[in-house]
């Protein structure tokens, strides 16, 4: 707040508004997911953009407030957000949902018993969790929009949510799962299907990395993933591999893995 234009006077006022016992954070959110979920119902496709970024702050005032990262010492509040993107019209809509937890200290280490514990008691439930937000927040809007993942997204009981519930979505693989439609797996099977076209997507400069251009090839099959057996989707369901242009979302409404 310390770098916005704002006078004195209201500079102070900003704070005497945070500080109120009258205001909450999680009041101010709702209330700008409310005017997220309004401008949704203007559009005909929404990409929901979801992703998980560690807030770090070294000041050692707020040491103990915050919980461990897995890396170091080093300490953060973890914030998983969901944006909405309007593809057609190129325009950023708002944020729709945000979840904020950190992770107990004194249980570092716990991933490793990752294959033991619940599932809802799994950082990686944060994904249903988020879906089930959007779903009671946006309404009938739900329809319209599509779930833009990354690998770690690639989760069988999630997956499974997405499909029961009738909800499109599109998840980056993370491993080459077994299906029933090669003897090998997905992987393989991707490589013999035949290519759909090709995109050239502009990849912008960044840290210890220079502007490029990347050429997609572009494949597309249904294909029957087979859950794992200790997985909570033991039973075998139906999933796709697409094109994930927006044109070609609008007009399938295929759900799918990439």
């Amino acid at each position: 707040m310390s770098h916005l234009p704002l006078s004195p006077a209201d500079m102070e006022g900003a704070y005497r508004f945070i500080r109120s016992p009258h205001v909450s954070a999680e009041a101010i959110a709702n209330a700008g997911f409310a005017v997220t979920a309004a401008h949704a119902r203007d559009h005909s496709l929404l990409l929901a953009l979801e992703d998980t970024t560690a807030l770090t702050f070294h000041h050692t005032s707020v040491k103990d407030q915050l919980g461990h990262t897995n890396q170091g010492s080093s300490r953060a509040l973890l914030a998983h957000s969901v944006l909405l993107f309007a593809p057609h019209e190129r325009k950023v809509v708002g944020l729709a949902a945000r979840q904020i937890w950190t992770r107990d200290v004194s249980k570092r280490g716990q991933s490793r018993q990752h294959a033991t514990r619940p599932y809802q008691e799994k950082e990686s439930y944060k994904w249903e969790q988020t879906a089930k937000t959007l779903a009671t927040r946006l309404g009938s809007t739900l329809a319209n929009v599509i779930s833009v993942c990354d690998q770690e997204a690639d989760i069988y009981e999630y997956l499974h949510y997405k499909q029961k519930n009738n909800q499109r979505f599109v998840v980056r693989s993370m491993q080459s799962c077994c299906i029933n439609e090669h003897d090998n797996k997905l992987y393989d099977y991707a490589r013999q299907c035949q290519s759909a076209g090709s995109r050239v997507v502009k990849i912008p400069q960044r840290v210890g990395r220079k502007a490029r251009e990347a050429v997609l090839d572009i494949k597309f099959a249904r294909v029957t993933l087979k859950a794992r057996p200790t997985s909570v989707a033991s039973r075998i369901f139906r999933s796709t591999t697409w094109d994930a242009s927006s044109r070609a979302m609008q007009q399938t409404g295929w759900s799918g893995i990439c």
